[in-house]
């Protein structure tokens, strides 16, 4: 009888122990859950925040470095990636950009220009959800917050997360699917018993800010004229710039040895001297060499041809036919690409250096090299086949054949049926360690990257 009274009382003892063990397990559940749910959020934000920061990144590299412009391509790919089913917005994100080009400093906002407008050349990208913003909206609290699935249970109903991603527009210095041509720099003009200064108000103007599109390079002239190649060190060179240099239209002219001007140009053999036929230089116009051509460094001889650390074979003459036939055919690869006449420059007023067609992503936009006009006049060229050194490679907008472009004012062709007329861009290339460098300004091909 006491037995069965005793079992009585134990009757119901094990609901007290599991009450304090559900307690303990919905805890650990609240953690292990929830804190997974928040963890997951965090990736979504960091992959929203990371398409972001290259999207303005590469706007800046493709379009200009206008910050108005890159930011809506920043905040469209941030927005793009969506934080635990729900789509990132303005509300709550942020976008703003640093530079200049090559260095990543204090953020401003994009509503800050200047100094935002001198030609930044970095984005970020910061994503929200229930995060304060304290760098520029006074600690204000951006975004909807993180849902919890058991921490209501322990008095916990929300979470916070937040991302952020820098992105670089930084130099890079080898390139391929080359045009095959090779063309000189700029020099600081100091001797022109000619100016025009009815088209070039700069023109008697004494160094690089009186050079013209008809000017003619005179070394041995008094004054003389001076070449000085911008490469990584070189930050007195007198070489084009992105911010002065973006958008002019060059004509590439058949240049004679000897004989310097603006926009003289000679052939390119992309895969050595063997195989540089009239028909070669124009399945290299039509078609993409895949021989990489790099950026020479300052010290190098380049006494052979080595094309991807800058040393490469010119060809003096030019194939009209075969040019003329393959210059038509990269137009027509995208007819209907034209320049964009309100985009003067990186930070003109233009949504795109060149619109219609396929843009800044149009395959008439190709890299060109820029000779070391010094190496090649000491190597003491006088025909045939040279070697030249790649003081820097331009992205180059093919316009067409001269006869069919509408050019600037002042300027002409020494040939309308064979000249190449096009602009000065930027594209994307790729850094290879080892090869050379050239002065961040000096700087068209371009790579981006994350930093942070």
């Amino acid at each position: 009888m006491e037995m069965l009274t005793r079992a009585k009382r134990e009757r119901g003892a094990i609901i007290i122990h599991v009450a304090f063990a559900l307690l303990a397990l919905l805890g650990f559940a609240a953690f292990v859950v929830d804190m997974g749910v928040m963890w997951v959020s965090r990736g979504q934000a960091q992959n929203a925040a990371d398409a972001g920061a290259l999207a303005g990144a590469v706007s800046l590299m493709r379009d200009g470095p206008s910050p108005t412009e890159a930011a809506k391509s920043a905040t469209q790919w941030t927005n793009a990636n969506s934080i635990f089913g729900a789509t990132n917005s303005t509300a709550n994100v942020r976008i703003t950009f640093s530079g200049p080009a090559g260095a990543c400093g204090p953020s401003c906002d994009v509503t800050s220009i200047p100094p935002c407008g001198n030609s930044p050349g970095c984005a970020r990208a910061d994503v929200f959800r229930n995060a304060p913003d304290r760098a520029y909206r006074g600690g204000t609290t951006l975004g909807a917050p993180i849902p919890t699935l058991f921490g209501p249970l322990i008095g916990i109903t929300q979470q916070r997360v937040r991302a952020t991603a820098t992105a670089q527009v930084a130099s890079g210095n080898q390139i391929r699917c080359m045009l095959p041509f090779a063309v000189i720099d700029r020099w600081a003009d100091n001797y022109d018993p000619t100016p025009v200064t009815t088209y070039f108000p700069n023109d008697a103007a004494p160094g690089t800010a009186g050079w013209t599109p008809n000017d003619v390079y005179q070394p041995t002239a008094s004054p003389k004229d001076v070449y000085i190649p911008p490469y990584d060190g070189n930050t007195n060179h007198t070489g084009w710039k992105v911010t002065s240099d973006y958008g002019r239209q060059l004509i590439l002219k058949d240049g004679s040895v000897g004989n310097y001007s603006t926009g003289w140009s000679q052939m390119v053999c992309l895969n050595g001297p063997a195989n540089c036929s009239g028909n070669d230089i124009r399945n290299w116009l039509e078609n993409c060499n895949p021989q990489a051509v790099g950026i020479a460094k300052a010290p190098d001889a380049c006494a052979v041809g080595d094309e991807p650390h800058g040393c490469i074979d010119i060809k003096t003459g030019v194939a009209q036919g075969p040019v003329s036939q393959g210059v038509t055919t990269v137009v027509n690869k995208d007819p209907s690409a034209v320049w964009n006449p309100t985009a003067n420059g990186p930070n003109g007023p233009g949504t795109g250096a060149v619109t219609g067609g396929q843009g800044m992503s149009s395959p008439r936009i190709r890299g060109m090299v820029v000779l070391d006009i010094n190496h090649y006049i000491a190597s003491g060229c006088t025909g045939g086949t040279c070697v030249g050194k790649v003081a820097n490679i331009i992205g180059f907008f093919v316009e067409g054949i001269c006869k069919n472009v509408a050019l600037s004012p002042g300027i002409a062709c020494d040939d309308p049926n064979k000249d190449i007329v096009g602009r000065i861009v930027t594209l994307p290339a790729q850094y290879v360690a080892g090869t050379g460098e050239v002065e961040e300004d000096a700087s068209f091909v371009k790579v981006v990257r994350l930093v942070r």
